[in-house]
C-alpha cells in the first residue's frame, strides 16, 4: 500500500512537472503551447455557447484608446482586420467572433513594436447591431508585449517572392528607375510605372506571377500592388501591401503599396498612380492618410474622366476612414 501511494505521488510530481516545463513563461516552447491551449478553449468555449443556444457571430467592438492612430487587433482574430484608431483614439474593431462572455486578447501598438495587451470581454446577451463598446481604454494598463513574438497576430499575412523571374524584375526595375537620384523619385517612378500596367480589358483574377501582370496589365489593385512590390523587393526596397475596406454592404475594398525608407512608411497607389503628400511636402503613410483623409484630393485623380473620378474618390475615402487593414509582406521582408 505504501509502495502504491509512493508510486501515485511521483507520477503525479512528474505530471506537474511537465505541465510545468510546458507551460512555464520564458521557455522558448511555453507561448506556442499556451497558446495551442489558449486555443482549444476557445473552441470548446464556442461550441458549448451553441449548444446552449447562443450560436457565435460576426460582431464589431468599439471603444477609445489614449493613443491618436494606435493600432488595435485581436489576437487570433478570424477575420485578420486590425484597426488603425483615428485623432481622438476612437476605434471600430470588425468581425471578431461574438458568443456570451468571450474573451478578446487586444494589442494595442502606437509603433507596430512594442505595445499592451488588454484583455476585454464580450457581454453576454448578443449585441444589438452586431456591436459593442468596451468603453475607455488606457494605453498605460495591461501587459507590455513585444509584437513581434505574440502568437495569434492575423492583420499580417507574408508571402512568397516570385525568385524565378528575379532577372526579369531586375531589368523592369533599373528601366523604369533610370536617371532618379533619390529613394522618393525611384519608388515614384516605380509607382508610375506599374500605373500604367491598369488594363480593365484584363480580367484574370491569378496570372500567375507579376511578371504576367506587368507584360499583360490587369484591373485589380491587389494585382498591381503586387507587381510593384515584387519589384521594389528586386531593388532592395522593404515594401507591404495595405489592403483597406470600407463600412458599405457589400464592403469596397482596396490595396495599396507601403515602401519604408528615410526610417518611415510612405504610401503609394500604383492602381492610380498617384501618392499622397503632407504639408511638410513628404510622402504621406498610411497612418497619415488614416488621420486625415483631406489629403485624397480629386486633384491627384485629374487623368480619370469625372464619373469614374467621383467613383474612385469616395471608394478611397470612405475605405481610409474606417481604419481597418490587413498587411502583406514578403517572407524576406519581416
Amino acid at each position: 500500500m505504501r509502495n502504491r501511494l509512493k508510486r501515485t505521488v511521483i507520477l503525479l510530481l512528474a505530471a506537474a512537472l511537465a505541465l510545468l516545463l510546458l507551460f512555464l513563461p520564458g521557455l522558448p516552447w511555453s507561448a506556442r503551447n499556451r497558446h495551442t491551449l489558449r486555443r482549444a478553449v476557445v473552441k470548446a468555449e464556442m461550441k458549448l455557447a451553441g449548444w446552449r443556444g447562443h450560436s457565435p457571430r460576426l460582431v464589431s467592438i468599439s471603444g477609445r484608446i489614449n493613443a491618436a492612430g494606435a493600432e488595435v487587433q485581436a489576437l487570433d482574430s478570424r477575420s485578420g482586420w486590425a484597426s488603425l484608431a483615428d485623432g481622438e483614439g476612437n476605434f471600430v474593431l470588425r468581425d471578431v467572433i461574438w458568443y456570451p462572455n468571450a474573451r478578446y486578447d487586444l494589442a494595442i501598438s502606437s509603433d507596430e513594436k512594442t505595445g499592451r495587451m488588454i484583455v476585454v470581454r464580450a457581454p453576454e446577451e448578443s449585441p444589438a447591431n452586431a456591436s459593442f463598446s468596451v468603453g475607455a481604454l488606457d494605453l498605460n494598463t495591461g501587459d507590455s508585449v513585444e509584437l513581434g513574438s505574440l502568437m495569434g497576430i492575423s492583420s499580417i499575412t507574408e508571402e512568397d517572392l516570385d525568385v524565378k523571374n528575379a532577372e526579369y524584375y531586375k531589368d523592369a526595375f533599373d528601366k523604369a528607375a533610370s536617371g532618379t537620384q533619390s529613394d522618393e523619385e525611384r519608388v515614384a517612378a516605380i509607382n508610375d510605372f506599374v500605373s500604367t500596367k491598369l488594363n480593365y480589358n484584363e480580367t484574370e483574377r491569378e496570372p500567375g506571377t507579376p511578371r504576367l501582370v506587368l507584360e499583360r496589365g490587369s484591373q485589380f489593385c491587389g494585382l498591381l500592388s503586387n507587381a510593384m512590390r515584387t519589384l521594389l523587393a528586386t531593388g532592395g526596397y522593404r515594401s507591404r501591401a495595405v489592403n483597406i475596406i470600407d463600412d458599405n454592404n457589400p464592403p469596397g475594398t482596396h490595396v495599396a503599396v507601403e515602401v519604408f525608407y528615410g526610417g518611415e512608411w510612405h504610401l503609394y497607389d500604383p492602381t492610380f498612380g498617384v501618392k499622397f503628400l503632407r504639408k511638410d511636402g513628404q510622402v504621406a503613410s498610411y497612418r497619415d492618410v488614416r488621420l486625415d483623409t483631406s489629403l485624397i484630393t480629386e486633384a491627384l485623380f485629374s487623368k480619370f474622366e469625372p464619373r469614374f473620378r467621383r467613383e474612385v474618390l469616395a471608394l478611397l475615402l470612405d475605405a481610409y476612414k474606417t481604419g481597418w487593414h490587413h498587411y502583406y509582406y514578403f517572407k524576406s521582408d519581416r
